[in-house]
């Protein structure tokens, strides 16, 4: 428990490290999102474990918590820190396999790439890739595995946005003993202020 406290508290520093060293951008950020540059998200869903035909079991679905935290920089950039879990079921047995992922990464907002990008737009696109320390009850030992992702958001009110996010954890040995992936899909709503 006492490397979970140190590596949230770590990915808390360096979040608001960002937040300090960009403050200039802020201002200009917060304009091109609606006037707020910081929201949170919070969703729900389902993953699996690993991605060949013989995972595609209904056994293998188990819930999914996605809870994030971030800030815009630009129109183009974000960063955000997260939580992922509690938990995966496995095909080899039926356990279930508790963990918990904590992550840092950055958004890249697809559709500001185009000329004729509107901020108050009803549709957002975004990709997302970092990292995060990922611990599982099983093997109690640490890993540090990435996260990879695709986002559809929709504009609700100036500051709720609705949430359809594709994503997958992706590391070494995280339930088999070689390279695994937990891929999930989550809905949910976004809050910006």
């Amino acid at each position: 428990m006492k490397a979970f406290r140190k590596v949230f508290l770590f990915l808390l520093l360096l979040f608001f490290r960002f937040n300090f060293l960009v403050a200039q951008e802020a201002e200009k950020a917060g304009a091109d999102h609606g006037g707020s540059a910081w929201f949170v998200n919070a969703g729900i869903g389902v993953q699996m474990s690993g991605i060949k035909d013989e995972d595609f079991v209904s056994h293998n679905i188990a819930p999914l918590i996605n809870i994030t935290a971030g800030k815009w920089f630009s129109k183009e950039l974000a960063l955000q820190a997260g939580y992922k879990g509690p938990y995966y079921n496995a095909i080899a047995d039926d356990k279930k396999h508790h963990y918990y992922f904590l992550y840092g990464e950055a958004l890249m907002n697809i559709n500001s790439l185009f000329p004729d990008y509107d901020p108050a737009a009803f549709w957002r696109l975004l990709l997302h890739a970092g990292a995060g320390y990922y611990y599982s009850q099983d093997y109690k030992r640490p890993n540090i595995c990435a996260n990879f992702g695709i986002s559809n958001y929709l504009l609700l009110t100036n500051r709720l946005k609705g949430f359809l996010d594709v994503s997958a954890i992706v590391g070494w040995d995280i339930y088999q003993g070689d390279e695994d992936i937990l891929p999930g899909v989550t809905m949910g709503i976004s809050y910006s202020f």
